[in-house]
């Protein structure tokens, strides 16, 4: 191999040559191949989703861990050019480089810790870099050969890789057999439902109308915002009746939660026989997960022809769908997301060109804004396509973060600080009431008017319960009402609501939509509000229905 510095002094002087460091390949065998590099980057994906494992899936994973371990090795390849060697020191120095990057949040917090909490937020990335420039310089200049550190690192590195490992192999072997009956029971119908055989006989025809979904996350009621957020939105609704919609002012959430919420609706029925489930008596996400990908509504609406579009946000459940026909999300996803949050990337890239796309996206206020417009855009663009399409959007609006001001800019952290967690919510659901007129606009200019439903999965978060783990066991009624109240407003091409009424709730809108547009006769079920205790407790379902409304108070 190569010796280093040999371009050291003038040719022809053996000198030089005879005091050049030992060649840094000699000699080392399996036991420290320069693996570490390769080995840090996988260790710290799967220590972040290990800790992810009720809720997160290896596949939501593997793209993450892909892009990391070939970023590993693209660093390691351009220093072994740089170089003209691709053995120990070009190892090293990837790893170097690849610990300060990667472990930045965990070594930083550890480091100031020591030091008693001294060290200033906005002296990590410089410090980070300095150490960093440090240990690269130590590493050029050394003259003894590196196979013992090499050793070391590999050593340190495996540990690190294996732990995590260890967990999700473990993992995986105890729930393997139980996702089985899961994915049984996810599809086996429950209580009085089961899809017709018909069902699947009439394809949908050119004059069939299309169906827009579209769920705005946390958009409380009338009533809701009226008592806790001062603002009066019956202007907004009442300018969605004089477009021709049906707005039921007393309709709630049946879950205080994203997921069973949106499961329920998507199944046509309540989720209470995941209880049963073996996962669900581990208290997983994954049964309630599982139903959002491939569900009773789908397979229905592609049994009769339509094309299943799916916009999602950056919530790993509604990001992509593989049971969908197309799936659109913007942005990088949640664990994505959360992995580079753990890293130096987003400040280092914030610091250098703050204005680039790249940067933006990795922050998430600003991975909101820019989102947010793009789904829009999207659902504008297959409005326009000619086959009949069944779209479902979630839109995390009002939801936090709280960045867009009503007229959709997104403003500064410093503005977004300024205006609080009740200012913040309003602007967004201002802006949320502008996206909607404009979008409702679009879809009404269409030839053929289509379906078009606007709801909520959960209202907002009483005051209560926006931090920790608080029990609805302990929930007041008008405290259910501000979480279960939501919006709900329906548009019918031919106008007839005589199937609907004022406080329907969500796990009914699709069982009286298709008995209507497709004669199912699924029927109407019991309107019923279910909340779970917390989040140790999430398949303990308890009905909260009667003081749910009685917390609401009138409708107006």
């Amino acid at each position: 191999m190569r010796q280093e510095h040999e371009d050291t002094g003038t040719a022809g002087s053996g000198k030089v040559k005879s005091e050049a460091a030992t060649p840094t390949t000699s000699h080392w065998g399996p036991a420290v191949w320069p693996l570490h590099p390769f080995l840090f980057s996988a260790a710290s994906v799967l220590a972040l989703y290990t800790s992810n494992l009720r809720e997160t899936s290896f596949r939501d994973v593997a793209p993450t861990l892909i892009t990391v371990v070939g970023s590993a090795a693209l660093l390691f390849v351009t220093i072994g050019l740089l170089l003209r060697d691709f053995g120990q020191r070009a190892a090293v120095l990837a790893s170097i480089v690849l610990v300060g990057v990667l472990y930045h949040t965990d070594l930083f917090a550890r480091l100031n810790a020591l030091l008693g909490g001294i060290v200033p937020t906005t002296a990590a990335v410089p410090l980070m870099l300095i150490v960093v420039g440090l240990l690269a310089i130590l590493v050029m200049r050394v003259r003894f050969d590196l196979t013992l550190p090499n050793a070391l690192l590999n050593g340190i590195a495996l540990v690190l890789l294996m732990t995590p490992a260890w967990s999700a192999a473990s993992y995986t072997l105890a729930t393997m057999g139980l996702q089985r009956s899961t994915v049984a029971a996810a599809s086996t119908p429950a209580s009085s439902i089961s899809v017709p055989q018909g069902a699947v006989a009439a394809p949908a025809s050119a004059s069939t109308p299309d169906i827009y979904y579209f769920i705005f996350d946390r958009y409380g009621s009338q009533q809701t915002l009226a008592r806790v957020y001062d603002v009066d939105n019956r202007p907004f609704l009442e300018s969605l009746r004089a477009k021709g919609f049906y707005v039921a002012l007393g309709s709630h959430a049946n879950y205080p939660k994203t997921a069973p919420s949106l499961a329920s609706t998507f199944h046509m029925d309540y989720v209470d026989f995941l209880a049963a489930d073996p996962l669900a008596q581990r208290n997983e996400w994954h049964p309630i997960y599982d139903m959002l990908k491939n569900h009773r509504v789908g397979n229905f609406l592609k049994s009769r022809g339509y094309r299943f579009v799916q916009i999602g946000s950056w919530w790993a459940p509604t990001q992509h769908n593989t049971a969908a026909d197309e799936s659109y999300s913007f942005g990088f996803s949640e664990f994505a997301w959360l992995y580079l949050r753990r890293t130096i990337v987003p400040k280092m890239l914030d610091a250098v060109a703050p204005g680039i796309g790249i940067a933006g996206m990795t922050d998430w206020d600003n991975g909101q804004c820019r989102r947010v417009p793009l789904q829009f855009a999207e659902v504008k663009a297959i409005s326009e396509r000619p086959e009949p399409t069944f779209t479902f959007v979630h839109v995390l609006l009002p939801h936090e973060p709280y960045v867009f001001a009503a007229d959709g800019r997104c403003m500064p952290p410093e503005e977004v600080r300024s205006r609080g967690k009740i200012g913040g919510y309003v602007g967004q659901l201002l802006y949320a009431n502008s996206l909607i007129g404009d979008i409702v606009d679009h879809l009404l200019a269409l030839p053929i008017k289509p379906i078009i439903i606007l709801q909520a999965d959960e209202g907002p978060y009483p005051e209560a319960y926006r931090t920790g783990n608080r029990s609805w066991r302990k929930a007041t009624p008008e405290q259910l009402a501000v979480k279960t109240g939501i919006l709900n407003a329906y548009y019918f091409p031919d106008g007839d609501y005589s199937t609907l009424y004022q406080d329907i709730t969500p796990v009914n809108t699709f069982r009286l939509l298709f008995d209507k547009y497709f004669g199912t006769g699924y029927g109407r079920l019991p309107d019923r509000t279910f909340a779970f205790p917390d989040y140790s407790s999430i398949y303990d379902f308890f009905d909260v229905t009667e003081p749910t409304r009685l917390g609401d108070g009138p409708a107006n």
